[in-house]
């Protein structure tokens, strides 16, 4: 299989431009913007686009790695390097992010998998943010404010991912080679696309600056949602509520806080208490190890997530699925059970023996280490078995998420399920870490207060800023590996890969460096330069390809 996959290791990137992202559309033939504004199916429709885009498979580029808003978390996940594969790396689909191969700006694994994505999402977005603007303002229903409202705040969720993603931070470990950024990208990102851009202001639509994303897009976005949805009740967690305009505020003041924004962190820390302050309490390890709904039901862990993607039977492949790839418990998928997604072992021997988050992976000596919870009857002989068509182990394998309805033979059922975007402990986490940089102690004892619901006997003794921000970073990537979050942390931390003596099988996956990694600098694809010459084809963000070697075993 892996050969096969490494002939579409070369394909450049269908032409697609950002012009084509923004042209005006509308769901009905002949109707203006006021009168789909004012037909609250219409509107609807379209809001319910948003959230439906993210989640459809085969949109990009028809291979197994293309199902949208999960998929982009399973790649983040294999780029940080706190993924490892277990078992047969031969039918890994995601092995282009965590062997750092293709992702230069002429290859689709950036481009499709990243910019082609989000900019089709932040399209959607502002179709309905430029029709219910038709509307004046001061005549609009509650109806048009909130769907305005989500609108926004999904557009602002999606840039603050994308200048994140793409921002090109410096390397520093001495072994990288032949990896410089022009110096006119540094501080830069992506491209600005609102509503009033039109197809040849996007023609000449140069990077914009970090700076200009957040204060141009992302905070005036999130200002303007919080007032929109003030009293706004949703009836799923697909579409965001004021809490989570409260989220994605505490992390886009986080990551300006770090960037030294005056300011930013207190606000960071308040935001991230409003959204706590919604009534919202962590997971208990109950719903942690529930082998039937654990990571994968919205309603049975609403007490925790904030937003999420769902999928219903018909929505799913079989293949093409969150679950077909990160369980080891289903039965329908070898690019999930025979691939076996695992945990780095240098981070699982930093989780405390009495951390129940430890559960989720599992122990080398399994069921003597615990007694895990599982949807499989045969759990106990599954698990200790080899990988299929290995001599490898199961040890360090996620059982994190589960198949839908705890149904591992039947990929309808199992790969149907929610998936979290935003939970409260991400807000604690944050709340921490941004007071701790204001007042050491006091981000101690939160951190402390909080950990301590998974791990009774931890206290924090970072001794300065530095190692504190590393150990709430640390926490990240264990209470959300697998759902892309921790990636962010390690970019914005700099904390490097860690894959030298440890459980990573594969020479070519086994990394060894600090500071940013190279490749987790999103390049922006060629097919953008050349629609768009206002960024030339040396400012797409510098081919990560060949610029550090793997440690051989």
């Amino acid at each position: 299989m892996k050969n096969i996959i490494k002939k579409f290791a070369l394909s450049v990137c269908a032409a697609l431009t950002l012009s084509s992202c923004i042209e005006e559309t509308f769901p009905t033939s002949g109707a203006t913007q006021e009168q789909v504004a004012e037909s609250p199916f219409a509107l609807q429709a379209m809001v319910n686009s948003i959230p439906t885009a993210m989640i459809l498979y085969a949109q990009n580029y028809a291979q197994a790695w293309d199902f949208g808003y999960p998929a982009i978390s399973v790649s983040l996940t294999h780029m940080s390097g706190d993924l490892v594969i277990g078992g047969e790396d031969g039918y890994n689909w995601f092995y282009f992010w965590d062997q750092n191969l293709g992702l230069g700006d002429k290859y689709v694994y950036s481009g499709y998998q990243f910019w082609y994505n989000y900019y089709a999402w932040i399209k959607s977005c502002n179709d309905v943010i430029s029709t219910v603007a038709a509307v004046p303002e001061e005549s609009w229903t509650d109806e048009q404010r909130h769907f305005m409202g989500i609108a926004l705040t999904y557009r602002a969720l999606f840039y603050l991912d994308l200048v994140r993603l793409i921002e090109p931070k410096p390397t520093t470990d001495p072994d990288i080679k032949g990896y410089e950024i022009p110096s006119e990208s540094l501080g830069t990102a992506c491209v600005i696309v609102t509503e009033a851009t039109t197809p040849e202001m996007a023609k000449a639509n140069p990077r914009a600056t970090v700076e200009d994303i957040y204060n141009t897009v992302i905070f005036p976005d999130l200002a303007r949602a919080e007032v929109c949805l003030a009293d706004y009740q949703r009836a799923a967690k697909t579409m965001p509520d004021i809490s989570v305009v409260y989220g994605l505020s505490a992390r886009a003041y986080l990551e300006r806080g770090y960037a030294g924004q005056a300011g930013a962190y207190a606000k960071a820390a308040e935001y991230a208490r409003k959204a706590i302050n919604c009534g919202y309490t962590p997971l208990t390890q109950d719903q942690w190890e529930n082998p039937i709904t654990g990571f994968n039901n919205y309603e049975a862990n609403k007490n925790s997530w904030m937003l999420c993607t769902t999928q219903t039977a018909d929505q799913v492949h079989n293949l093409y699925s969150f679950i077909a790839h990160m369980s080891i418990e289903e039965s329908w998928s070898v690019y999930g059970h025979g691939v076996g997604r695992s945990i780095n072992s240098n981070l699982y021997n930093e989780i405390a023996d009495d951390d129940f988050r430890k559960h989720s992976w599992l122990d080398p000596d399994f069921f003597d280490f615990y007694n895990y919870k599982s949807c499989r009857p045969d759990a106990a002989s599954f698990f200790k078995a080899t990988y299929q068509g290995t001599q490898n182990t199961k040890e360090y394998g996620a059982i994190k998420f589960r198949p839908g309805q705890g149904d591992y033979t039947t990929f309808t059922i199992g790969n149907a399920i929610d998936f979290p975007m935003m939970r409260i402990e991400e807000m604690y986490l944050i709340e921490a870490e941004a007071v701790g940089a204001e007042n050491l102690e006091q981000g101690k004892n939160l951190l402390t207060q909080f950990v301590q619901t998974r791990q009774p006997s931890y206290t924090c003794r970072s001794l300065n800023l530095k190692d504190f921000q590393t150990e709430v970073a640390k926490h990240v990537r264990i209470e959300f590996w697998g759902e892309g979050i921790p990636f962010y942390y390690k970019k914005r931390l700099g904390l490097g890969i860690h894959l030298a003596n440890s459980n990573c099988k594969i020479n070519d996956a086994r990394w060894e460096l600090d500071g940013v990694a190279p490749w987790w600098n999103v390049c922006i694809p060629i097919t953008e330069s050349r629609s768009n010459p206002a960024i030339p084809e040396d400012n797409l963000n510098p081919d990560p390809a060949d610029t550090i070697d793997p440690v051989s075993e």
